[in-house]
């Protein structure tokens, strides 16, 4: 633009000098109709700058990692003056990045007069979580390139980027099936012999026991009424899919993979048929937040829940948040997904009753070359006091390389 204000200059003292010279009057109306002409376009500019309206769109509001997100940007224009140069700058990131890094891309585009314009980008994102798009600037340039007037329109969209989950072949559940702890769920569709809750209440049919007649009701009815007892529903399985991640590793990458970790093994269980919790650490709530699965819908919620939270660097021990909010809670298993181990973990671990627990530690590729661990399934990069406690207890320890997923969760033995 400002090669154009120079070429401007450059004809404006030309015209000027051929006015001068050849003083004749068509000279005298061209230099001035040169001079005014750039006032005359600011104007037309700063009228259609007011009029020009932008709306920010997609069609898909939730996609997978490596999918194309299609964003539109539609322009209307409902002046008679046409324009021809408008660079549109769009703006995106992901909320679980800890640097707040934004990637731009710039669109030139020229609409005509009363009508309306869209322009298309295809966008995609490599890792999970909350995508939040956004036009960041509208700049619109006269007819010369002279001027310009810039505009920042409060338009921005949120497509949640969801992590791989697989369907896993392998049990995890050592003890669920076999044993049940105490609950306080019941079945809403099937009648069973729990007498501290009433499923419902019918006549008298033959065979049925008479220390199940709701005399009362009998009396009132002036006929047998039979008590059906509730059915206990064991959801004696949690897991907890640890967000907090160390400052010195990739941020990013891990929360794939303990995402990806703890709702395959989630995904697995209600495939199954085993209800279980998800749990997670809400870093906006500052608590613990958890979801029983028992269908698809429920695992919606839970993934909608953990991409809305998102990772956190801070120093804080979830699973002494969840013991203090679920005290009294008891399992059969329990999985542990993490990044981190230490011994305040470990120690808070042992808090939460549960039969069976098992610790599947996220491991990156760089871990096997340069850093020594104790063997544990595998090479874990954990001191030997650590590694003592976690054989003392009865703990099982399974490293997961990220960059082999599925394949790790079905070999873990």
């Amino acid at each position: 633009m400002l090669h154009n204000k120079i070429r401007y200059m450059a004809t404006i003292i030309t015209m000027g000098l051929l006015a001068i010279l050849y003083n004749e009057y068509y000279m005298g109306i061209l230099f001035l109709t040169v001079l005014v002409s750039p006032f005359l376009l600011f104007a037309i500019l700063s009228y259609v700058y007011g009029k020009l309206t932008y709306e920010l769109n997609t069609v898909v509001h939730v996609a997978a990692i490596g999918e194309t997100i299609p964003v539109t940007i539609q322009l209307h224009n409902p002046t008679v003056f046409p324009l021809s140069n408008i660079c549109i700058t769009l703006s995106y990131n992901n909320t679980f990045s800890n640097i707040n890094k934004s990637y731009k891309r710039d669109f030139f585009v020229a609409i005509d007069r009363k009508a309306t314009t869209t322009v298309t980008c295809n966008l995609i994102s490599e890792h999970a979580g909350n995508l939040n798009v956004s036009i960041s600037k509208v700049r619109i340039f006269d007819y010369l390139k002279l001027f310009s007037l810039r505009e920042r329109p409060n338009k921005e969209i949120k497509v949640a980027i969801l992590p791989h989950y697989h369907e896993l072949t392998k049990d995890y559940l050592m003890n669920s099936s076999n044993m049940q702890v105490e609950n306080d769920n019941f079945s809403t569709i099937k009648g069973g012999d729990d007498p501290s809750e009433v499923f419902a209440i019918r006549e008298y049919r033959e065979g049925d026991r008479p220390s199940r007649i709701h005399w009362k009701l009998s009396i009132k009815q002036d006929q047998l009424m039979i008590k059906d007892f509730s059915e206990p529903i064991n959801c004696s399985v949690v897991i907890f899919a640890d967000m907090g991640i160390p400052r010195d590793v990739e941020l990013l990458e891990t929360s794939d993979t303990i995402l990806e970790s703890a709702l395959s093994l989630s995904y697995t269980f209600m495939l199954k048929g085993q209800i279980h919790y998800l749990s997670w650490y809400d870093k906006h709530l500052c608590s613990c937040r958890r979801v029983r699965i028992v269908n698809e819908k429920d695992l919606f919620e839970a993934v909608d829940g953990l991409l809305n939270s998102g990772p956190y660097i801070e120093d804080i021990d979830m699973l002494a948040t969840y013991y203090a909010e679920y005290p009294n809670d008891q399992y059969t298993d329990l999985l542990y997904v993490t990044n981190m181990l230490t011994h305040k973990q470990l120690d808070s671990l042992m808090l939460i009753k549960a039969i069976d627990r098992q610790i599947l530690y996220i491991s990156q590729a760089q871990y096997d070359e340069d850093h020594e661990g104790v063997d544990i399934d595998q090479d874990i990069p954990i001191d030997s006091e650590l590694a003592r406690k976690i054989t003392e207890k009865g703990m099982s320890l399974c490293s997961i390389d990220s960059s082999n997923m599925k394949i790790e969760l079905e070999g873990l033995g």
